[in-house]
């Protein structure tokens, strides 16, 4: 197997043998090579060991709580479909390597769910953002803050942001997202942190990362975060920016289709769990939006 680990060499070489061995016994009863069982098992492995401290034992690392922690992580930007494939391949290969074990998963997704950032929270995450120690950082963790929070952008849309498709004009600064064209206005507590975080930006450039980046995997994005600077700030995820940008708008009454529109999407499948953030109308404020009663 000729795999290439994209975490330090050093920590590969830790678990490198129990990799290759594990993936060697699940290989042969899962409908699918070792050369790409290995690209979903190593990271876990890594994850497991280096990262968390586990000892390299199989009953260990491959048992189905482990599997849901690491699948249900929120310090990462993978989509659901990415959740879904690692989910398949690692419980796959924890029955084969420790047996069944009864079990229910939580939803794969619960990064979708995660409550808000509070008042509090983006503090100190502009903090996070206007403290990174180079200015190429400071420019890139606020315009993921600024765009994520303040426009809703998921981490494949904020990364084909270029600096044309943001406008300023007297009613606020519009972002026009990529390939959907669809543009939506910036919350105005975020309008100053991204101009400052865009000043030097000529119009062709992308507006995270290297002005001439040919890479557009979320993985950049993730990488990035993961190595930035860090301080007592919450962990800057973006999904749960996102639903910052989302809470703030259920909170505004910000007209749903309007919302909608601004967000990409056609349905909300999660909008029960993000209204649970939402605080509740007293009996007088209820009953008078549910009679539509206009207020004089």
């Amino acid at each position: 197997m000729k795999y290439v680990p994209n975490f330090a060499e050093d920590r590969w070489s830790v678990v490198r043998d129990f990799v290759v061995g594990a993936v060697a016994e699940a290989a042969t009863s899962i409908a699918q090579p070792a050369d790409r069982l290995i690209v979903v098992a190593a990271p876990f492995v890594d994850w497991v060991v280096n990262v968390n401290g586990y000892p390299a034992k199989t009953a260990v690392v491959f048992h189905p709580v482990i599997v849901r922690r690491y699948i249900t992580r929120t310090d990462v930007t993978w989509s659901d479909a990415t959740r879904r494939t690692y989910r398949s391949a690692l419980m796959r290969m924890s029955e084969i390597l420790v047996g069944e074990v009864p079990l229910e998963f939580a939803p794969t997704t619960p990064q979708n769910t995660a409550a808000p950032y509070d008042d509090l929270d983006l503090h100190l995450l502009e903090s996070w953002a206007t403290g990174q120690s180079t200015a190429a950082r400071r420019r890139s963790a606020g315009v993921t803050l600024a765009l994520c929070t303040g426009a809703g952008l998921k981490a494949n849309e904020l990364l084909r942001v270029r600096r044309r498709d943001i406008t300023i004009d007297t009613d606020g600064i519009l972002v026009t997202v990529a390939p959907t064209g669809r543009a939506v206005p910036l919350l105005a507590r975020f309008e100053a942190l991204l101009l400052d975080s865009i000043a030097d930006v000529a119009a062709e450039d992308w507006v995270f990362g290297s002005a001439k980046r040919i890479k557009h995997g979320i993985s950049t994005l993730t990488t990035f975060l993961y190595d930035t600077d860090r301080g007592n700030e919450p962990d800057p995820v973006t999904t749960r920016m996102r639903n910052t940008w989302l809470i703030t708008h259920l909170i505004a009454h910000t007209d749903m289709r309007a919302l909608m529109t601004a967000a990409g999407v056609t349905k909300f499948e999660h909008l029960d769990q993000l209204v649970a953030h939402v605080p509740a109308l007293d009996a007088t404020s209820y009953r008078r939006q549910l009679r539509a009663e206009v207020t004089r």
